[in-house]
């Protein structure tokens, strides 16, 4: 399954960013009376951002081909997490119902620096 996703092109893969990233706005900026009540744990958004910034830097990272050279790491680690942060601006202006929340962004960094250290351990292993 790895050596399939690493064979697919990069203008793929950049649309598959593009279309995830827009996701990831759709679900930040949306009015939270836009979204259905669940009865869930208290701080169940944070694990929602975890993963949403956690999918977005392996989507980056294959698209960019990391794997190739790991040296991209260092672009995609601060681009993903100032989007992060942008996005947790933008919701603050926009005032919408949503708010700016630190916890939030630490959730989103984490899952930036899970998501690349993955694609770094697994891609290892794949990719000679």
């Amino acid at each position: 399954m790895i050596t399939f996703l690493l064979r697919i092109s990069q203008s793929v893969r950049f649309i598959l960013v593009i279309l995830y990233v827009g996701c990831i706005v759709a679900l930040s900026l949306l009015p939270p009376q836009d979204f259905p009540k669940l009865p869930v744990f208290e701080g169940f958004d944070k694990v929602v951002h975890f993963m949403m910034y956690f999918i977005l830097s392996l989507l980056l990272s294959w698209a960019v081909k990391a794997e190739q050279k790991y040296m991209r790491l260092f672009l995609i680690i601060p681009v993903t997490i100032g989007w992060g942060i942008f996005m947790e601006i933008m919701q603050y202006e926009m005032h919408l119902g949503r708010s700016f929340d630190f916890y939030d962004i630490l959730a989103n960094s984490t899952g930036v620096g899970v998501g690349v250290l993955l694609y770094v351990i697994v891609t290892r292993k794949f990719h000679s």
